[in-house]
């Protein structure tokens, strides 16, 4: 950082949002931008987009899990990847590596929990 100003933070040109409530589980499940809708235009996101920014809205009683990459199996441990309490955010933008694809695993079969992400093409 030259004159202690930081590069603007790229959040990604489109908003879109999942509801995972109907999700019945709690094994890891993997995420792309296809799985998401446009919140401007109600249509499903294209294949194949970056995540740059990533919120997570968890009503459960108990922490749920995401990590950045995909899923190895259902049964993933839990061990080390980030735990998400009821409100979470995260500039992936601003990471070394372009993610295309995330994982979430649920406390509890029954939680409501919505993702924001914004996100931009690769």
């Amino acid at each position: 950082m030259r004159n202690k100003v930081q590069n603007p933070i790229i959040s990604g040109s489109i908003r879109a949002v999942l509801d995972l409530s109907s999700v019945a589980d709690t094994d890891w499940h993997d995420l792309s931008s296809s799985d998401f809708i446009d919140s401007t235009t109600g249509s499903a996101c294209a294949s194949g987009l970056s995540f740059e920014w990533i919120g997570v809205e968890n009503q459960g009683s108990a922490e749920m899990f995401i990590k950045y990459r995909a899923r190895t199996l259902a049964s993933d441990p839990t061990t080390n990847e980030i735990a998400v309490g009821q409100i979470f955010s995260d500039d992936l933008g601003t990471l070394r590596t372009s993610i295309s694809t995330i994982a979430y695993k649920k406390n509890s079969a029954s939680d409501v929990v919505r993702v924001i992400v914004g996100l931009s093409a690769i």
